[in-house]
């Protein structure tokens, strides 16, 4: 049978027609260009024929039943009335990093970078982190024959500072909203805010060079070049500020989850700044738990450097009709 699997974000879509495994057709969209995903799959599908027989949708915002809404975009979908729309007799929702869990499970050792070696015990719980257009986050649970996914929306709790420095960004981003939390400052935005933060603070430091390639691209791609590839001062500055804001709140979902089967770091933010993660000062951001730091050695962490991973966790739902 030909099954339907997307992975539905913020900023792009990825959608994918396979038949025994098999690739059929696959193509990427940005996300804005479009009013709704509806138009978007009526485009999609445009371009092949092929019956679909099932389908699964990882959506980046909450699941209720058989509705979901995209948090960074004003798209609702149902699944519903997506299989009387374009005929697909099973159409499943599920939350984006409900896909990635269920895509980590067929990946290669390869597609993988270990951080943390720690003490893995077979069938524990593992939890799921990612930033990208927003902060997604999941646990594992080991159902008996496989792991359950289960999604939360961690990535919105409120940002608690741990120094000086982060007590200033707080203030910052106060003033322009009520509530700042870890999704506010770790995400491509949440670098652009960090950076602007770092700007109004010490203004010297701005290069006009970087001001020009800010104003012409994306700014979070620009301040991640210039910080990795030009040296610059400020643009570094907000790179580390990020990290040890990210590496912190990827310790409290390790608290919050106990993941002696693996803490898996997602996402399309950290492939692109492996290497400066695997420096060292994210793991000891990571681990500044005390009185738990002993603890939080104890959980082998990786990064997932596959990007389709959530396209291929929800084409195994859609495959299997639940957990591979």
């Amino acid at each position: 049978m030909n099954i339907l699997a997307g992975d539905i974000g913020g900023t792009k879509v990825l959608l994918q027609i396979s038949h025994a495994g098999e690739t059929i057709i696959e193509q990427q969209y940005v996300s804005a260009n479009y009013a709704s995903f509806e138009q978007l799959l009526t485009s999609f599908l445009s371009r092949c024929q092929h019956p679909i027989s099932a389908a699964c949708l990882g959506v980046a915002g909450p699941v209720d039943g058989s509705r979901a809404r995209v948090t960074n975009l004003p798209w609702q979908l149902d699944s519903q009335k997506l299989q009387q729309q374009f005929s697909i007799p099973r159409v499943a929702l599920i939350n984006d990093f409900q896909a990635v869990g269920f895509g980590i499970a067929v990946l290669p050792d390869e597609a993988f970078e270990t951080l943390q070696t720690g003490d893995e015990r077979p069938q524990g719980v593992r939890a799921l982190i990612g930033a990208g257009t927003g902060l997604g986050q999941a646990f594992m649970v080991w159902s008996g024959q496989h792991y359950q996914v289960l999604a939360t929306e961690g990535g919105h709790v409120d940002f608690a500072p741990t120094d000086d420095l982060q007590i200033e960004l707080l203030q910052f981003m106060r003033l322009n909203a009520y509530r700042t939390t870890y999704e506010h400052l770790i995400s491509g935005k949440g670098l652009v805010s960090i950076f602007n933060f770092l700007c109004e603070r010490n203004p010297e430091l701005l290069s006009q060079k970087m001001a020009r390639a800010m104003a012409l691209q994306s700014a979070a791609a620009v301040i991640s070049q210039f910080a990795l590839e030009s040296g610059d001062t400020l643009a570094n500055q907000a790179l580390d500020l990020f990290l040890k804001i990210y590496a912190a709140q990827v310790g409290n979902h390790a608290l919050n989850t106990l993941p002696y089967g693996g803490l898996y770091i997602a996402g399309g933010i950290a492939p692109k700044l492996i290497e400066r993660i695997k420096q060292g000062g994210f793991m000891a951001a990571y681990g500044d738990k005390a009185p738990m730091a002993e603890l939080m050695r104890k959980f082998p962490i990786k990064v997932v450097m596959e990007p389709r991973v959530g396209l291929l966790g929800a084409q195994q739902v859609a495959q299997h009709g639940g957990a591979p």
